[in-house]
């Protein structure tokens, strides 16, 4: 394997302090990326991952103040954080108020707390970086959450010619296009439902997936239909970055399009913040080289998993009762451990077969089984009935997962993708907006699994919206 390292001086009292904000942090690049940048300028900087749990009341706005108070330079942000932050800031820079989400945080000569967005400067740093100009061409956009409005305000910015944007929500793409209207400029822009939209855009020539299809652990899916050729004078941008080859770039690359991956980008991204804090042109091939020999450490130390196997998900009956209880216990059995004076012991008794059955009878609710070779190896137990969640909010309609639990030797198979997915097909075919549910704060495996499914953090609850 390949070593990337450079010798840091010792950490003192002298030693400026940057880092990462988010809940979770682990997963991220940006440490070694920024401290071998830090170590190759010389500088006696360190980046530390500092994770801050969404749960905890007031935490966001106390780890921002405490930026000052630590003498720290300044801070990037990452989910579920990059709104949550805003409040607490002193100045907002204009691609920040924009994008309505902040994902660096400098601390200023005077103290004050400025909140900037470098992720679309960073996507047009790189798209110039492979030779690619956005300026007047037709960009096709995947999707139209967060990543997509820092995509669409770049290419804006650089004088793109003409966006469309492809979700399956088309009235979210709209809203996306009217938030950004006072940025377009000479940019027109429409939608197109996806994906059945995506053969009216054929004369697009750079497509930009901003959705999360192709991501570990999920790389065996794409946005882009199979059936939908590509072409060789296209230009296939895919966000994702892990893993380096997604199903998507196969695609364009068979195809002789001209495929790029995400990774340039947060590393564009990070080498604007890098500037920002430090007033110094960020060793970029640096950077690139740590955080690529870290995503191979990572690959080479990640456990094996179990080979992939069909999952197939059925609507449960009262036959089903017995099994759903035996797949409860398990994830009782984590609670428990947890919390043993507040949860009930990993028994059966704790979602018996008699309440299975009279849930099953109830309107509303619903409870998907994931088999494997006909065996049960997970279940999902929701129901959609409207709800307040608390007395200062109005009835919401959402379809609420109250369970989800997969048996613990059929874990990382994809049997929890596909119970959500059943979830989500159930909301939609409801013409129900979101699927919502809430996560312990101590079980950070869950909360990892759920963000990258795509759903959001809200305080301590978690939502998806089915129809974007």
């Amino acid at each position: 394997m390949t070593q990337f390292l450079f010798e840091h001086a010792a950490i003192s009292a002298t030693t400026t302090l940057v880092g990462l904000i988010g809940w979770p942090v682990s997963h991220s690049v940006s440490p070694a990326m920024h401290n071998a940048a830090f170590a190759a300028l010389g500088l006696d900087w360190r980046y530390l991952p500092l994770p801050v749990d969404p749960a905890l009341p007031g935490a966001v706005g106390d780890a921002v103040r405490g930026m000052r108070a630590l003498g720290m330079r300044g801070i990037n942000v990452t989910v579920p954080h990059k709104q949550a932050v805003l409040p607490f800031l002193d100045r907002i820079a204009p691609a920040a108020q924009a994008m309505r989400a902040v994902n660096t945080i400098i601390v200023g000569a005077d103290g004050a707390l400025i909140g900037d967005n470098t992720d679309a400067p960073g996507f047009i740093a790189d798209l110039r970086a492979h030779g690619v100009e956005p300026a007047g061409r037709h960009v096709l956009v995947l999707g139209a959450g967060g990543s997509a409005r820092a995509i669409v305000y770049g290419l804006a910015q650089a004088g793109a010619g003409h966006i469309t944007i492809a979700n399956r929500s088309a009235a979210r793409a709209y809203q996306l296009l009217d938030d950004l209207r006072p940025f377009l400029g000479v940019t027109t822009g429409a939608v197109v439902t996806l994906p059945e939209g995506l053969r009216d855009v054929a004369d697009a020539t750079l497509i930009v997936n901003c959705t999360s299809l192709g991501m570990t652990p999920h790389a065996d899916t794409t946005p882009w239909p199979h059936e939908l050729p590509l072409r060789a004078d296209q230009i296939v941008y895919d966000l994702v970055y892990n893993p380096a080859e997604t199903l998507l770039l196969q695609q364009a690359r068979a195809a002789g399009a001209h495929a790029i991956g995400g990774l340039g980008m947060l590393i564009w991204q990070g080498a604007l913040a890098f500037e920002h804090w430090t007033g110094k042109s960020a060793p970029v091939a640096t950077m690139r080289a740590a955080a690529e020999e870290q995503m191979r450490r990572r690959a080479a130390n990640a456990h094996p998993t179990s080979a992939k196997a069909a999952v197939t998900v059925r609507r449960a009956t009262a036959q089903d009762a017995q099994e759903i209880s035996q797949l409860h216990a398990a994830l009782q059995a984590v609670h428990a451990a947890a919390h043993p004076d507040f949860f009930k012991p990993a028994t059966m008794d704790a979602f018996p077969p008699a309440m299975v059955r009279e849930h099953l009878t109830q309107p509303g609710v619903v409870i998907f089984l994931a088999e494997i070779d006909g065996a049960v190896v997970g279940y999902l137990y929701a129901d959609a009935n409207p709800a307040q969640e608390t007395s200062m909010t109005y009835r919401l309609e959402r379809v609420w997962i109250h369970h989800i639990a997969v048996a613990p030797a059929q874990q990382r198979r994809g049997v929890g993708a596909a119970l959500i997915e059943a979830a989500k097909r159930h909301a939609r075919a409801l013409g129900i907006p979101r699927l919502a549910l809430s996560v312990w704060a101590f079980n950070r495996p869950a909360l990892d699994f759920f963000l990258h499914q795509g759903f959001e953090a809200y305080n301590h609850r978690l939502w998806l919206d089915v129809l974007r």
